[in-house]
């Protein structure tokens, strides 16, 4: 028989590439007995860190924190693209890079504050009731369709000729995923995100978190209740 665990707060994730979020839920409520359980955010199955995952009464907060500002890692791969705009598709497209690292950082600033961006194919968002990657993974044609997102600051990590590293603060609803192929057409090349790490939301950050594999490797509730942040 699972265990109670009556306490309530937030439990910060570090989750790994490969794992949904969803089935970091899904193996808590294996391991445990909860009233309620949530979390605050979607991390796609390739993206990595931090997930905040909300215990009982911490489900409220959800809406709450959910709206607050997030702050990424991205590694942007120059000379191809993949129909999910990240690593988990092939190449449907490629070509050979032809532009100048030193005007990367100009074409950067025209990003910076509100602006329109185009909802991928391969996201959550719903049609008809139905989810945008169902219907493009059923190859049935979808309309673009656009929204009103707020991206903050852009802080440069590295940049090779191939490669541009970011870090990035935007508000909820922005795609990350979205944006590397944004700034690359913007360069005049094609581009994927490669790797996309979360390390902030609001005042929560990574280095609070403690990685999945740990959760899974916790003895008992005193262990999963040492590592959670109360209300």
């Amino acid at each position: 028989m699972k265990t109670n665990f009556p306490h309530s707060g937030w439990l910060v994730v570090n989750k790994p590439q490969g794992v949904e979020s969803f089935g970091v839920v899904r193996k808590l409520k294996f391991l445990y007995q909860f009233n309620k359980i949530g979390f605050a955010g979607t991390l796609d199955p390739l993206a990595s860190g931090l997930l905040l995952i909300a215990l009982n009464k911490a489900t409220k907060l959800i809406p709450q924190i959910h709206s607050a500002s997030k702050i990424y890692e991205v590694q942007i791969r120059l000379g191809a693209t993949t129909p999910t705009l990240d690593a988990e598709g092939r190449y449907s497209a490629m070509q050979d890079i032809s532009n100048d690292p030193l005007n990367y950082r100009n074409n950067l600033r025209q990003f910076i504050g509100t602006y329109q961006q185009r909802i991928p194919n391969f996201s959550a968002h719903k049609l008809s009731g139905k989810n945008f990657y169902e219907l493009a993974r059923n190859n049935q044609a979808i309309e673009e369709r656009f929204k009103s997102v707020a991206l903050h600051s852009i802080k440069i990590l590295s940049m090779t000729p191939s490669t541009i590293h970011l870090q990035l603060e935007c508000q909820t609803g922005f795609y990350v995923r979205a944006f590397a192929a944004e700034l690359a057409s913007s360069l005049g090349e094609l581009g994927y995100a490669e790797m996309i790490k979360r390390l902030k939301i609001g005042s929560f950050s990574i280095e609070q978190s403690v990685n999945f594999e740990k959760i899974l490797a916790f003895s008992s509730i005193h262990d999963l209740h040492s590592h959670l942040i109360t209300i």
